[in-house]
């Protein structure tokens, strides 16, 4: 089961509020989470009245209005809808999906599931930037071509349907563009809310293939062996010598897991005396005495198996 944060989204209409998921959605054969900084900056066009934060569960997308407009920032002139949020993020190379999905919990309508792909694998010409656009609330499991059968037509491609009533007049199901298009290669995936379309909720993933993307802005958890020192207090006397062992591992850093637990252990000549396995931030201590005519004494401390100190001890005999 997954858990959805909400609390943030708490602007969501509960009247509207819906979870969309289209019947295409396929059990997904690996996770991947994208977080903070993953998206791709020159793919964006998320304006001034769209956000986009992180959950821990997910992603809050909301726009204010659906008529506010104002400057573009393009490049080009005259003014343009500030009501979007649109993002994207890189997917490996691969070719065009049989399924795809995308899963909100917000008002309707939901953001449409994008992905972007290259039309002949030449990331420097013309054919580069192209997008299929999901909405099944509105279209069922038929992704539509953005710039319709006169871009398609320039691109050097027929669409695989061309009716009205799809988004676009360049239309389609996945297994109808993969045929239209078996040389393509996706590279990148993600949504978009809007333009003019005031909205407000979380998309908790979207699915490209057998690859669930997930949100979430919990940072990487990175697993670190664990480290640490063995401190020695040797006391000679006449008749007996006193080794007292103490053994420390460290503490774990931020956003860090315990990985590989640290063994420390102590020989005599030789033989195994001491041994002790410890996880982070555990101490653990040991004394041995050696009395007047025992004889001679190599005493070795190994960490994770390597010797780490040594101590001749000579009793006589």
């Amino acid at each position: 089961m997954k858990v959805i944060n909400m609390g943030v989204a708490a602007g969501i209409a509960a009247a509207a509020l819906v979870s969309l998921t289209p019947a295409a959605h396929a059990a997904a054969s690996q996770t991947e989470m994208i977080r903070q900084g993953q998206f791709v900056s020159g793919l964006g066009d998320t304006r001034t009245a769209g956000h986009v934060d992180f959950l821990k569960n997910g992603l809050h997308v909301w726009t204010e209005g659906s008529t506010d407009t104002g400057p573009r920032t393009d490049g080009g002139t005259g003014t343009w809808n500030t009501d979007k949020a649109a993002e994207y993020f890189a997917v490996p190379t691969q070719g065009l999906p049989i399924t795809a999905s995308l899963t909100w919990y917000g008002t309707s309508p939901a953001p449409g599931s994008q992905i972007v792909f290259d039309i002949d694998s030449d990331r420097t010409n013309a054919n580069t930037y192209n997008i299929l656009v999901g909405e099944p609330a509105a279209y069922g499991d038929d992704y539509w071509y953005t710039g319709g059968t006169a871009r398609a037509a320039v691109r050097g491609f027929t669409c695989p349907e061309t009716t009205g009533g799809s988004g676009s007049d360049c239309h389609g199901t996945l297994s109808e563009w993969k045929q239209t298009l078996p040389h393509a290669e996706v590279y990148a995936a993600g949504f978009s809310l809007g333009s003019g379309v005031k909205g407000d909720g979380v998309i908790r993933d979207i699915q490209v293939g057998d690859t669930d993307y997930e949100f979430t802005s919990e940072p990487v958890v990175t697993k670190v062996p664990v480290t640490g020192t063995a401190t020695a207090n040797e006391v000679v006397r006449p008749r007996v010598t006193t080794l007292s062992l103490a053994f420390a591992t460290n503490a774990l850093g931020a956003n860090q897991a315990a990985g590989k637990q640290l063994t420390f252990k102590v020989t005599d000549n030789g033989e195994l005396v001491f041994r002790d396995t410890m996880g982070a931030a555990e101490k653990s201590s040991v004394k041995f005495g050696f009395a007047k005519g025992s004889g001679q004494h190599k005493v070795q401390i190994l960490k994770n198996g390597v010797v780490d100190r040594t101590f001749k001890i000579n009793m006589g005999r």
